[in-house]
Order: structure tokens, then sequence, then C-alpha cells
């Protein structure tokens, strides 16, 4: 009989009952809470085809020694008689709709290579990062030569301290990417910082990263929570290849490539980058629109809305407001109580993991009119230089009853030099046509192309489209980017959780109603 024809990743659908596949075992690790290593949920897999396509497997606690035996990262498989199911669970790692299952007779078969990607790499050009618009649940891999490190850079997270790290790499094209580090991966550069005077052209490789965006939708690929692979300085065929790349550069010379160490500054943004490409608006003007845009406002901040509360329960992941499940009428068979609190967010649902952020209503006012403003997390803390999770530890039960004297400063600036600076020029009348923020133009194709003897695949670069970064709530700086402001006149506001701000306020203008 004739063998049983080999599905495509691409093509896996969950209409089809029996069919076998043809990959090779990327990554294999272990589900498990982010604090409880100990308690495994199940043994993951990332398989590839030759094609390179990816799809996550996933096998149960109770079959995990069966399988554990016999699959090897690198090697290449034929499985068959396995589920399809949906792409969910605790911790999904790709954006593929759905997801394989092992079953107890699950069939895994070792065959000989299809391919000489034995790590199974799809290495993004750092052009790209530019270019496209990446979501969440993208993956990447990502490899260039350390151009710096930084020390560990600490940071507040919902009541604790922690540490991240800043590498940034360089291509073959002089296109840099950094890659941000946190918690126990800041440690992993420790002994490479230790060694700078005799490092020099070290090439390093991270494999299936995540891409996240901060300062003004900038981009960085940071570590996800358990698949992530770094190689650093390893003799592999790809790192050997990237290494002779790099040095036929046009004006490499090698003593001039060595690593540093450096420490991030806050970066003050000058009168002319703030304006750089801006809308400017009276408050009035701002008031009568009919639509949402992205502008710059100056006014006197006429009154703070005590009584509207200066705080809110956010969902960690995006910012969102995280609100209680509705009780209903309890069976006898839901009485018992879940061992974890839950809450609902509504971009992610079901949550675990909240906490406090900032959200003050304030009145503002000029010669044109008047209007009520949310001010979000970011402006508040840099406002007052407080974690909102350190003056709701402080005020514990009295938070909600209250409105803090920390909070003062929102009504006070200090820097009457920077508000000479500000208002100079301001009060010219806007120019109504100006609702769109210039689009920054493409750069140059990639020189990835050019190479026929990279012995890994280089993904082509994508058509040039428009990226649109529409961020459901989230709480996060977005550095140079304007306010966002949204005419809710006669609408009771919603609270969308935290928004993006510039170095300012990103703001919502509730015209006719103080709420």
């Amino acid at each position: 009989m004739a063998d049983q024809a080999i599905t495509a990743l691409s093509d896996i659908d969950s209409m089809l009952d029996d069919c076998k596949i043809l990959v090779r075992m990327v990554r294999v690790w272990k589900a498990h809470p982010i604090t409880r290593p100990n308690e495994v949920w199940s043994l993951e897999v990332l398989f590839q085809d030759q094609q390179g396509n990816r799809i996550q497997a996933s096998i149960k606690k109770a079959d995990m020694n069966k399988f554990q035996a016999i699959l090897d990262e690198g090697s290449c498989y034929k499985v068959g008689s396995f589920g399809v199911g949906e792409n969910g669970g605790k911790f999904p790692l790709l954006s593929q709709r759905y997801k394989i299952g092992f079953y107890k007779n699950t069939s895994v078969t070792r065959v000989a290579p299809f391919d000489q990607n034995t790590r199974g790499f799809r290495f993004e050009p750092f052009q790209n990062f530019t270019r496209r618009q990446f979501s969440e649940t993208d993956i990447v891999d990502v490899i260039g030569t350390i151009k710096s490190i930084s020390e560990p850079i600490p940071y507040e997270s919902y009541g604790g301290s922690k540490f991240r790290r800043i590498v940034t790499l360089e291509d073959v094209d002089g296109v840099t990417m950094d890659c941000c580090f946190f918690d126990g991966w800041v440690d992993r550069f420790n002994s490479l910082a230790q060694q700078l005077n005799s490092m020099k052209n070290v090439v390093m490789i991270l494999q299936i990263g995540k891409v996240k965006y901060f300062n003004a939708n900038f981009p960085l690929v940071s570590n996800g929570a358990f698949a992530t692979k770094l190689y650093v300085k390893d003799n592999i065929p790809e790192i050997n290849t990237f290494r002779k790349m790099y040095q036929e550069m046009d004006g490499y010379v090698e003593k001039n490539i060595v690593l540093n160490i450096f420490s991030p500054s806050k970066k003050e943004i000058t009168a002319d980058e703030f304006f750089e490409n801006a809308v400017r608006k009276m408050v009035g003007s701002i008031c009568e629109s009919e639509y949402q845009f992205e502008c710059i406002v100056y006014a006197k901040i006429h009154k703070v809305h005590r009584e509207h509360g200066w705080w809110y329960l956010a969902c960690k992941k995006c910012g969102c407001v995280a609100k209680e499940p509705e009780e209903h009428g309890e069976s006898s068979s839901s009485k018992k109580k879940p061992k974890t609190k839950v809450w609902f967010c509504k971009q992610h649902k079901e949550v675990t993991n909240v906490g406090p952020r900032y959200k003050v209503i304030v009145r503002v006012i000029d010669d044109t009119g008047s209007a009520s403003l949310l001010l979000y997390e970011d402006i508040i803390t840099k406002l007052v230089d407080i974690p909102c999770h350190k003056l709701k530890a402080k005020y514990r039960d009295q938070a909600d009853d209250i409105f803090p004297d920390e909070l003062a400063p929102i009504m006070i600036s200090e820097d009457e030099n920077m508000i000479k600076i500000f208002k100079h020029g301001f009060i010219n009348e806007d120019n109504e046509g100006e609702m769109q923020t210039p689009v920054t133009p493409s750069v140059t194709t990639t020189k990835f192309n050019a190479f026929d003897n990279i012995p890994f695949n280089i993904e082509s670069t994508p058509e040039i489209t428009k990226a649109t970064h529409k961020d459901g709530g989230s709480g996060s700086s977005s550095g140079k980017s304007k306010r966002e402001v949204t005419d809710l006149d006669g609408v009771v506001p919603e609270d969308n959780g935290s928004k993006k701000l510039k170095n300012d306020v990103e703001v919502e203008v509730l015209n006719g109603s103080d709420a």
C-alpha cells in the first residue's frame, strides 16, 4: 500500500480526520505558571515543515513521558493520528488558527532531514520592523552583530522592582535593532559584559522572540515566556556565515567593532521635536470636532474632578479596566470557589494579573472654551514621580474615599521656561486641513536577498503597507506620538483603560459632561 499523502501545515484544518505531516521539531518546552515551574501543565512543541510554515503541538501531562523520550530538537518526524483544535490555552505561541493535539495513539516516526536548516531559523530582516506592523502573537527570529549592551535598567512593575537590559544588534545593511530582555534573561549577558575588552564582532541569534512596541511605536524584539532561544558566539553555520557577510560590508574595520556598556539616560524632548508634524488645536476647536483625530492642546488646568477618583483596576496585559465577573445564582455544583481569583477584561476576557493605574479627569480652559480631559497613567506618573501602586498601597482601603495630596503637582508646573517655549507661537489659529500626521517614508530594500550562500531562510520583504497601531487601552508610553482626542458630546464616557501618550497627555474630550 502506498504511503499516505503528506499534508502541508498551511492546509491543516479541523475538518481533516486522518492526515500525516512531515515536520522538523524546532523547539520543545514545558508549559507552567510563570512563577511555579514545578506545576507543569503540558509539553509544548513547535513544528516547522519544508515550506517554513509553523504550528504548535500540545502533549498532555499524562502522555509527556511517552513522547518526550523520542522528540529531539532539530530532528525530522512523520506524525499521524493527531487531533486538530483551536490555538488557545494558557500561552499560545503562534497566531495560527489551529494547533495539534497529541493522543495516546499518535504515531511519531523519525525520518531523514528534508533540508539543511537544522535549527529551523526564519530570520526577519531588520528593515521589515519599520515597514510593517507586527502583532503581539507574531514570533520572529533575528540575527545581528552586537553593537552595545546596556547595564541592567531598573523599572517598576505593579508593586515590585524589576530589571531589563537592552542589546543593540546591527545587520549587514547597517540597520540596527534593539532587543529588550527581562527578568532572568538579564543575567545571561553578565559574563559577556565582563569580557568586553577581548570581544569583537560577536554575532547573536534570538529565536522565537516577541515584538513589542514602545515609544512612538518603536519596535523592540523581546524574549517570550517559554520558547525563546538565544545563541551567542555559538559555532554554527548561520553565525559563521553572517559574520563573514558582516566583515565584507563596505567600510568594515574590525578594530572599530567593539562592545560598549552604556547606561541609558532619560531623553529630553525639545520644543521643536515635540511640535514636529503636530496639529495644534484650541479647546474650542476640539469641542466642535465630529470625528476622532490627534492633536496638541495648550490650555490651563482649571479644576481636578476629585469626585471621580484617581485610580482604576487595570489588566496588566493591555491596561484596560478589569472588573470582577458578575455573580449569578449559584448551583450546588458551582459553589466551590476557584483557586485563583479572576477578573474580566474586554480584550483578554478572563485575566488573573491586574494592578492599579492612574486615571484623573481634569477641566481645562482657554479663551475659546473649556472641556474635560482624561489624564492616564504615564502623564500622571511623570508629573508626580510616584507609581500608582505605591500610592494605592499607602492609602489601602481609604484610596476610594480620598484624593491624595501627592497628586497636587498635576495643577502646578515647576518648569516655567518650558511653558513659555511651549506657549510661544502656539496661539495661532490651527489649520483645519492638518488632521493627519505625515507618515514617515519607507527605507530602501534589504541586502539579504543578494546572497545565495546563506544556509538558512530569509523571508522576503513584504509590500509596504500603511501601518495603523491601535492600542486597546494600553498604558505604555507612546513617545513622540501626538495625543488622541475623542469628542464624546452628549455621550457618557466608557472607560477603555490607559491610552497611549506622548511626553504629555492623550486625552478624551467629554464636551458637555463632567463625568
